[in-house]
């Protein structure tokens, strides 16, 4: 037997791959025993294929699928399936080179039509080579279904390996593994299986685990849930499917099975959960658990499904995509988008589905994942159509308890009205009882309450909705005349601009270092006055965000608006022009400046000394009396 032993060098630096795998290709080392799985089910496909026109294959006295054993006490692990085998030439090509995988060269092989029934991977062949992470040396014995003579390869990854006759009589490919010592845990039985589970679980073959006592116990789930007929299913398969890959306790809010055909066939189930993930809003956290022939790529592949729809849990699996060498990190390809287009499609008719048909349960999910879905809107711009379908928001017609979308807004404008009106802000209990309100309430118009954060990047991203274009009643002008309901106001209720005119130089003079100017409104029916952005400017709300995020962001000046038809105006107005005392007429403007701020959102620079100078414009007014 020794002098039969025959010792070549790798075609390839084998250091410096193993060297590469650590540091680069795989993020653990367990990672190991899922490729050599995965090899073992690429042989027995191979296996399967040739002998549709290969009827003088070798037998074998097993049912087709892969076995594992260990020997912890000597540190042993054993992986063996009996697929196509390999002979001498065959060890040599697909073990002693780097990247030259028989699963390639046997792809080659095959006729273009032939390729979409092969449904193999690993086509780089390097998957084999992550066993030295753990093993102090390998040796495979393998004979061909073709026959001839079986063959042993071994190996302590040191650059070279050996060869010598075997004795194996059945085909297929025992691999042997001596672990290292501080990688012994790879023999123990519960490691072993927890591995098979996590990454193997549904491979097509029987993945068998033979222990101390010869039992022999299967590892691996059979058909999975997303591969079978979706009426087969119970329901209750598909929550378990929903906890198994979420690590949610809770059942999902719903689901949707995905079986496509044609030039890019996947099978997905995809969940949307019943409540919030913890991660939600770590961007970094979201992708679907991909599946290619069975073995498991990525726990989180977010190739598959937009930031916007993190939320989303799922399993995708196909046969048609190309792989890298590590399995881990998919090759820039067209077949990923074309898979994450049909996923979002399918999402968003789901849920436009469930809106139509279930509306108690679609607010529960808009409630709860509103916010993130209106970044579609950003992201997203193929699907804005889908996403306006499905964006809610309160109004002032909704107040804080109930939604509109849309579609209900439009359908409900006022006569001539032809904007989509909304203000925005931290709540819709703050804005709603905001002054800008008052003359659209008036006439019986409706404004939308756009309180999230995200809502501001929203009206940016999606600014008309069909013909109406998005406006908000905090910026520019707003002509609301014939719009609505006939609201006039008798002119004897108005202080005549030329009146005004003292006053309204008085408020830009005191008040030139904190507004842009100073105008008469028509948008005001109970309230003094209120701030106004230019009509290109940033909203109160806007500039509150940007100041959470720079200390330093000053913001832009506003316009001061004054309604003549209030008293306090008026009177204003009349003290002026009776020579008022100017210090106390300039604490009153201070005063008014600021109740402007309070009542858009925004603080006054100095709390204390706001007060202060209310007490006593309010003691004064009880002196009167």
């Amino acid at each position: 037997m020794t002098a039969q032993v025959e010792t070549h060098s790798f075609q390839a630096e084998v250091q410096s791959l193993l060297n590469l795998m650590i540091h680069s290709l795989y993020s653990n080392k367990e990672i190991f025993l899922r490729e050599l799985v995965s090899n073992g089910s690429d042989a027995l496909d191979k296996f399967r294929f040739a002998e549709l026109t290969n009827r003088n294959l070798l037998p074998s006295s097993r049912e087709l699928g892969v076995l594992i054993s260990a020997d912890k006490d000597n540190r042993k692990l054993i992986i063996e399936d009996n697929g196509i085998g390999m002979n001498r030439d065959d060890l040599i090509n697909n073990l002693g080179t780097i990247a030259n995988s028989g699963t390639k060269k046997f792809l080659e092989k095959l006729g273009d039509a032939e390729k979409k029934d092969a449904n193999l991977i690993g086509q780089f062949g390097v998957g084999f080579y992550a066993a030295f992470m753990v093993s102090e040396s390998i040796k495979v014995e393998s004979l061909s279904a073709e026959g001839g003579e079986s063959c042993i390869w071994e190996s302590t990854g040191n650059g070279s390996y050996t060869l010598a006759p075997g004795t194996r009589t059945e085909r297929g490919t025992r691999i042997e593994i001596t672990l290292k010592e501080d990688d012994v845990e790879f023999a123990d039985d519960w490691r072993i299986k927890g591995i098979v589970h996590k990454y193997s679980d549904y491979v097509t073959y029987p993945i068998l685990f033979k222990d101390k006592e010869n039992k022999e116990d299967r590892l691996n789930k059979s058909t999975p849930v997303w591969a079978r007929n979706k009426r087969e299913n119970k329901p209750e398969e598909y929550v378990e499917l929903y906890k198994q890959i979420s690590r949610d306790f809770r059942d999902p809010l719903f689901h949707e099975h995905i079986s496509t055909e044609g030039l890019m066939p996947f099978n997905a189930v995809v969940f949307v959960p019943s409540e919030a993930p913890f991660d939600l809003w770590q961007r970094d956290t979201h992708g679907l658990h991909l599946y290619v022939k069975r073995v498991s790529i990525a726990e989180q592949c977010k190739e598959l499904i937009p930031e916007y729809l993190r939320f989303v849990k799922g399993v995708v699996e196909t046969d048609e995509l190309p792989l890298n060498v590590s399995r881990e990190i998919l090759q820039q390809n067209t077949k990923l988008p074309t898979i994450k287009k049909q996923i979002v499609k399918k999402v968003l008719g789901s849920l436009t589905q469930m809106a139509t048909n279930d509306a108690e349960k679609f607010q529960k999910f808009y409630t709860i994942f509103g916010p993130v879905l209106k970044e579609g809107f950003h992201f997203d711009h193929d699907n804005h159509e889908s996403l306006a379908t499905l964006v809610r928001f309160r109004s002032s017609r909704t107040g804080s308890d109930g939604w509109v979308s849309l579609k209900e807004y439009v359908e409900r404008m006022a006569p001539n009205q032809k904007d989509i009106y909304f203000i925005t802000g931290s709540s819709a209990e703050s804005v709603g009882s905001s002054p800008h309100l008052e003359s659209l309430k008036s006439r019986d118009i409706e404004v939308l309450f756009l309180t999230d954060a995200i809502d501001e990047w929203f009206v940016m991203d999606y600014p008309r909705h069909g013909e109406f274009e998005l406006k908000s009643i905090t910026k520019g002008d707003i002509d609301l005349n014939g719009i609505g309901k006939d609201v006039t106001t008798p002119s004897e209720n108005e202080t005549p601009a030329e009146d005004l005119a003292p006053l309204m130089e008085t408020l830009r003079l005191a008040l030139a270092n904190e507004i842009k100017d100073v105008r008469i409104t028509r948008r005001l029916t109970e309230s003094a006055c209120c701030l106004v952005a230019d009509e290109n400017g940033l909203s109160a709300q806007m500039e509150r965000l940007m100041k959470a995020n720079n200390k330093d962001f000053a913001g832009a000046k506003k316009i001061l608006e004054v309604n003549p038809s209030h008293p306090l105006i008026k009177n204003l107005a009349n003290l002026q022009k009776k020579g008022e005392n100017s210090a106390r007429l300039g604490e009153w403007v201070e005063v008014l400046y600021e109740t402007a701020l309070l009542a858009e959102g925004s603080p006054v620079k100095d709390p204390g000394m706001f007060a202060r100078k209310l007490t006593r414009i309010m003691e004064q007014a009880s002196m009167v009396h």
